[in-house]
């Protein structure tokens, strides 16, 4: 698959989080939250915290950013806070959109009417967009809503995956939910100008790459399971395996890019020596 994002010479980071947990009922759980970088899916950036208390959810403000960079991220980091933040460091943020957490609204300030727009994308794979704004405190932030209808067999896993939280008490099914469930819909801040809309739907289509780079962290390095009880020793024995998985990342790239002769041929000493 290419990484390389749509937008040309564009940095991109990917940002998400993931629970590891601990064995048996009464055993801790862990959030590790992660970044990495396209093409090139290079780590960045790792923070590790309990699952519960303060300052332990999905949020931008934990990272810093550069200027000029996108930034790519799930619905659970959507939140006008977190936009704001990135923002204010000159970067721009693609984020699924969160109808919970995130108020867009129109060029005069009322509410976006969502469903009336997406409903006149009425093809698989056919994208749209339109103007709206974030209000976080004083701060206007400009973007757009960027839609695109999915196929009729995601339309229908979907649906299944609605069905299955709400037999598991975790959400209530819905008409207007199940629409919804009919569309990949994203809030960005990159102007028109830099993207049109199906270049950002194609570029927010890489942000799998972080679940599935928590995939392997999982199944290659057995992260995903902590055979400790102790918290010091949980988080110890956490830290010691991104560190492998970092290190044998950071190996692998560089043993890519050296001669498999294992040796640099040196300069011949004049034109008429040759290497034997």
């Amino acid at each position: 698959m290419n990484l390389e994002p749509a937008l040309k010479g564009r940095p991109v980071r990917l940002l998400d989080a993931t629970v590891v947990k601990e064995p048996g009922k009464t055993g801790g759980q862990w959030r590790i939250h992660y970044s990495i970088r396209l093409p090139s899916l290079e780590c960045d950036h790792f923070d590790l915290t309990p699952v519960k208390g303060k300052n332990t959810g999905e949020k931008f403000g934990r990272f810093k950013f550069r200027a000029g960079e996108l930034v790519l991220a799930d619905a659970g980091y959507c939140d006008p806070p977190g936009i704001a933040t990135v923002v204010a460091q000159g970067a721009d943020v693609c984020v699924r959109l969160n109808r919970a957490s995130l108020r867009l609204v129109d060029e005069k300030g009322h509410p976006l009417a969502l469903l009336r727009k997406i409903r006149t994308l009425r093809r698989a794979g056919e994208a749209a967009e339109w103007p709206a704004w974030v209000q976080s405190g004083e701060v206007e932030i400009p973007g757009r809503l960027c839609g695109l209808r999915k196929s009729e067999d995601a339309i229908q896993r979907a649906h299944r995956r609605l069905e299955r939280k709400q037999q598991d008490g975790k959400a209530k099914v819905t008409p207007e939910s199940r629409e919804f469930a009919c569309y990949v819909l994203v809030f960005t801040t990159m102007p028109k100008s830099v993207a049109t809309a199906r270049q950002v739907m194609e570029c927010y289509r890489l942000r799998w790459q972080i679940e599935l780079t928590f995939k392997r962290l999982k199944s290659i390095v057995q992260l995903g399971h902590v055979p400790k009880q102790d918290d010091q020793s949980s988080r110890a024995w956490l830290y010691g395996k991104l560190f492998v998985a970092l290190l044998s990342q950071k190996l692998a790239r560089t043993g890519s890019a050296v001669s498999p002769w294992g040796y640099y041929l040196a300069e011949p000493a004049s034109d008429t020596e040759s290497v034997s």
